[in-house]
């Protein structure tokens, strides 16, 4: 044996060992995908369930889109294969093409642009300005007392949220202020005035099915109402600068009950800690409507 393969015979040897082992042993393969149910991967990858009153409409509409975007693929493969197939090259025989100038050929592709331009896009933009109009935009009224109303400030890298407290106002000293962290009740509009401090980020609450951007020197609005109590993700959509990926928090939806209880002892709190020189706390705007 030569020097060579003496070096490598111990590792030739494991291999061929493991390889045994492992064809010895096929119902392994079998028991780890058994382990994996679908439900698990389906709870891994898939998106979570909707949990505003409007978020259903944006699944709906994004399974339409996908069914309608895979239909259409399969028809140009299959349109696309039919003429490989059949012009091909064969024993006795030349393979032909041709570069679609003909009048048939023009016409097969007016009809076929219409025809997508009617079913995809124009059925989409329909459906998605229906949802919008009935939910991202159809704001609450501003005199509801249900109304929950909350101040987004984003900075690089973090989420600043005021709340009115009990007396209703913004920018007094019972003001609810945190950060990266938003406390709400169930079953009530939420209605957000959001600005940012420096760059553009953009409010992303994926649960919700709710996203806005936070511009500089402007206040955005959106709302959302959710429909069960838990904690929920939020992120910036936006790349924001370098230490972007740390710009997320959560938002915690309550009972009405909780939330009373919460609401009260918050506004307790800012009370006893305000103070009237802390120039960066003091960063409330008069609502907008």
């Amino acid at each position: 044996m030569s020097p060579l393969s003496r070096l490598f015979s111990p590792f030739v040897s494991a291999v061929a060992a493991c390889r045994a082992r492992w064809l010895a042993t096929p119902a392994a393969l079998l028991l780890f995908s058994a382990a994996v149910s679908a439900q698990e991967v389906t709870k891994r990858w898939g998106p979570t369930e909707p949990v505003s009153t409007y978020g259903h409409r944006f699944d709906s509409l994004f399974n339409l889109i996908t069914l309608l975007i895979s239909v259409s693929f399969f028809i140009v493969l299959i349109l696309l294969l039919v003429p490989v197939i059949r012009d091909r090259a064969k024993p006795g025989k030349r393979a032909s093409f041709d570069h679609g100038n003909s009048l048939h050929d023009k016409r097969f592709t007016a009809i076929v642009s219409v025809i997508v331009f009617i079913v995809l896009d124009a059925l989409v933009l329909v459906i998605a300005m229906r949802d919008l109009r009935e939910g991202f935009w159809n704001d609450p009224l501003p005199n509801d007392p249900e109304v929950v109303r909350v101040e987004v400030l984003g900075q690089q890298w973090s989420w600043n949220f005021r709340l009115a407290g009990t007396d209703g106002e913004f920018g007094t000293p019972d003001d609810i202020i945190t950060i990266n962290e938003l406390t709400i009740p169930v079953d009530r509009p939420i209605d957000m005035n959001l600005t940012s401090k420096d760059v553009i980020h953009s409010f992303f609450l994926p649960d919700m099915r709710v996203k806005r951007d936070a511009n500089p020197g402007a206040v955005n609005e959106m709302w959302f109402e959710s429909m069960a109590t838990g904690s929920f993700a939020i992120l910036c959509a936006e790349l924001c600068g370098f230490a972007h990926y740390q710009m997320h928090g959560e938002v915690h939806v309550l009972s009405e009950a909780d939330y009373d209880a919460w609401e009260a002892e918050a506004s307790r709190l800012a009370l006893l800690g305000y103070d009237e020189n802390d120039a960066e706390a003091q960063w409330a705007w008069a609502w907008q409507e």
